[in-house]
């Protein structure tokens, strides 16, 4: 399992100092992350990243394993019709 921020941080227009500073946290922590060499991440620390990237971790969480990707699905699946019912 790998998180990537690259894609999310260009749609944004922000570097990896801006978004380290945003979230308080230290650049080399947003750089070994950025880098894929992150071994792990604090859950508060993956959702700073989303708040301040507007995204959802399944927007930025990738797996090779059919398990998390079947969980990812459902929760994307989820989350459209929990937004299509608040549109009803």
């Amino acid at each position: 399992m790998k998180i990537s921020i690259q894609t999310k941080l260009k749609e944004k227009n922000m570097t990896r100092y801006e978004l380290a500073k945003r979230i308080g946290v230290t650049y080399p922590t947003i750089d070994n992350i950025y880098k894929g060499t992150s071994t792990s991440i604090k859950f508060e620390i993956l959702e700073a990243i989303c708040r301040e990237l507007d995204c959802t971790p399944n927007d930025i969480i990738i797996s090779e394993d059919p398990r998390l990707k079947r969980l990812f699905a459902y929760y994307d699946r989820f989350k459209e019709l929990q937004n299509k019912g608040d549109t009803d």
